[in-house]
């Protein structure tokens, strides 16, 4: 039997999508409290296609988080362990993430969620006119 490793997106959220679902107090308070380098997050700021662009390059680079379950994989050779990771980041105009951090998972597993986090710093989005806040959910776990 042929085994393939796999990671499902579950969920992607933008500032936007937030706004429609009832989220309204976390972007205002993300909008506010989250200042670097003088820009502070314009939930507002996201146009569809930047939006779009940056839900590509997302799908595009998700594929490189399934390496950090196989680190652990390879550490524990526990095809069970599964983990729901939400990220919640910022991209700047520049398209670098920043202020990237796990908001949930479910696997409480300290060294997959680094390693997430520190694949994710390293990626480029698409540059904008403002910075905006970013939310996905990735599922990590053998797929068979």
């Amino acid at each position: 039997m042929r085994k393939a490793w796999g990671l499902v997106v579950v969920m992607a959220m933008f500032g936007a999508c937030a706004e429609q679902s009832g989220s309204t107090q976390q972007q205002s308070t993300m909008a506010g409290s989250q200042e670097q380098g003088g820009s502070a997050v314009d939930p507002n700021a996201l146009t569809p296609e930047r939006q779009d662009a940056i839900e590509r390059t997302f799908q595009r680079k998700a594929g490189s988080l399934q390496d950090c379950w196989s680190k652990e994989y390879e550490k524990t050779k526990d095809r069970k362990f599964e983990d729901d990771i939400t990220v919640g980041f910022e991209i700047e105009p520049s398209g670098n993430p920043t202020n990237v951090r796990i908001l949930k998972a479910t696997g409480n597993n300290h060294d997959v969620e680094s390693c997430v986090m520190q694949e994710i710093a390293q990626w480029s989005f698409p540059e904008g006119n403002a910075k905006v806040p970013y939310m996905r959910t990735v599922h990590l776990g053998a797929e068979f």
